[in-house]
């Protein structure tokens, strides 16, 4: 819960940033903004590589020098993969501004991206600070290592944004946030699990054997996550123009709050799967799988529903009404999102109960359909080629995922849909139908008439979730959370111990995991 908090918040201040940068610059300069900017995002397949398997290794060290030989193995992987990563981000910059732009915002995005590789290598590397912090299953203190960071973060970009700033120095700094956290979490580690520390000659061969097959697969995972989320504008920028790439963002900017969303609930429970795994799976492990998905799935259903029928009124209220003709990507990108938020799905956690390989097999595949979709449908349709690609990928690849997360948890797929998908979805069928009927009868083409409706469908769907759905013991689990998250212990996180009571708690009744994010 407090994972999904900070990444509220830090959708908040991204959709700001976003939101300043459309009513100040052009669509072509916007255009390069996201075709240069995103480079990191997309460009962090190597560091998630090792960032998962990594915060896997270090998350079943025991003791302090277990856990100091774990963090020496990574630390170097960390570095190489920074570099790496760093030269990549620059080099395809320069490569994207030769090959698609030209002029003055080829200059742009050439200097922009060589910033952004500078600031990306440097905030991969400091990283590791905060995936020690997640390894030792703190999950309130890294998320208090990221929300500080991410405030430093949205005072940079809106003094940037708003100082008239060249746009190739906001492209350089748009990258600043891993570093800024990472930077914040340094104090975190040292302060409160020391045992993660670098220790010469600690450097273990076993471990990190234990630890490449894994993140060979996760690269896997990621390559194919770049080919479905990262080659979007790419393949708009070689068929269109940069004003379709700049129009496109205020879609794919929208639906990345889905998917931020749900990468929070697998940040949160890799750990917690892992450590269940490492124990033998079993009832905790299943009920994760399935109270898991039932719980994020009334979370993201309402949200998906109210943004796809809404998506016109939303983007023009939001960004003007030039956007407004970008309503219809919207809607599909979104869609896949009303079977993916189910916790079970989340490749996060499909790599912490060691299902990495199974995985990644599926979204290569999930990849190539998108490609293939996209490069078919996009000359012809613009900026909806690229979002039905994305939406056809997902949902081919949807039916192999839901095998894979019932073998992990050993659940059966009549359970998964009685539990998880009944009540998520006959709800979430009459809110659309109240949508569509609001949207019929009265004009939303205005904040004032927008925001109660945008607000107000999520809570009215989780008001009747809660009546009718929720069991005493998630209600009672709900309040434990809340109460853990105003009664956390320092001196217990030191030891690595669980933060709450009711995360000790969860222990016998198999309700939550040793980490604040598990259900």
């Amino acid at each position: 819960m407090a994972q999904q908090l900070v990444q509220a918040f830090g959708l908040v201040i991204l959709l700001a940033v976003v939101t300043a940068l459309a009513r100040r610059l052009t669509l072509g300069e916007l255009g390069v903004y996201g075709l240069t900017a995103t480079l990191a995002v997309y460009l962090l397949v190597f560091r998630n590589s090792v960032g998962g398997s990594a915060v896997r290794l270090m998350a079943g060290a025991d003791g302090d020098a277990a856990r100091a030989q774990a963090f020496s193995t990574v630390l170097p992987l960390y570095a190489g993969v920074s570099l790496v990563t760093g030269l990549a981000v620059a080099a395809a910059g320069a490569a994207i501004a030769a090959a698609v732009l030209d002029g003055r915002l080829a200059d742009q995005a050439a200097l922009g991206a060589a910033l952004l590789g500078l600031v990306t290598a440097a905030g991969l590397f400091a990283s590791v600070n905060l995936d020690a912090v997640r390894a030792a299953r703190l999950a309130t203190r890294s998320a208090a290592s990221e929300l500080a960071g991410l405030v430093a973060f949205a005072i940079l970009m809106m003094s940037l944004v708003l100082g008239d700033a060249q746009l190739w120095v906001i492209i350089g700094m748009s990258g600043s946030l891993p570093l800024l956290s990472g930077v914040i979490s340094f104090v975190t580690r040292r302060r409160m699990v020391p045992g993660y520390r670098f220790v010469a000659g600690a450097f273990s061969r076993q471990a990190l054997g234990e630890l490449l097959p894994t993140a060979g697969w996760v690269l896997a995972i990621e390559l194919s996550m770049l080919v479905i989320y990262g080659l979007d504008r790419l393949v708009l920028g070689i068929f269109g123009s940069p004003d379709s790439i700049g129009l496109y963002e205020g879609p794919i900017r929208a639906h990345n709050a889905f998917y931020a969303l749900s990468g929070a609930l697998g940040v949160a429970t890799l750990p917690a799967a892992a450590a269940l795994r490492a124990a033998g799976g079993g009832e905790r492990l299943r009920r994760l799988v399935v109270s898991g998905s039932r719980l994020s799935l009334a979370a993201l259903v309402p949200l998906c529903l109210t943004v796809m029928v809404l998506a016109a009124p939303l983007l023009e209220v939001w960004l003007g009404g030039r956007f407004r003709s970008g309503a219809t990507a919207l809607t599909v990108l979104v869609s896949p999102w009303l079977v993916f938020g189910a916790l079970a799905l989340t490749p996060n956690f499909l790599v912490g109960t060691g299902r990495a390989r199974a995985t990644a097999r599926v979204l290569m595949a999930a990849a190539g359909v998108n490609l293939a979709v996209s490069l078919a449908l996009t000359p012809a349709l613009g900026i909806e080629g690229p979002a039905i690609g994305t939406a056809v990928g997902y949902l081919v690849a949807a039916p192999f995922l839901v095998r894979v997360a019932l073998a992990a948890g050993e659940v059966p797929l009549a359970e998964l849909a009685r539990e998880a998908w009944l009540p998520a979805y006959s709800l979430g069928a009459a809110l659309a139908v109240l949508l569509v009927v609001v949207r019929a009868l009265f004009d939303l083409d205005s904040a004032a008439t927008l925001l109660p409706v945008l607000l107000g469908a999520p809570i009215l769907y989780w008001g009747a979730y809660a009546a009718i759905w929720l069991r005493p013991a998630e209600r009672a689990l709900l309040r434990d959370l809340a109460q853990s998250g105003r009664s956390s212990s320092p001196s217990s996180a030191k030891r690595g111990a669980p933060e709450s009571r009711a995360e000790t708690d969860g222990e016998s009744d198999g309700h939550s995991m040793p980490t604040s994010g598990s259900s």
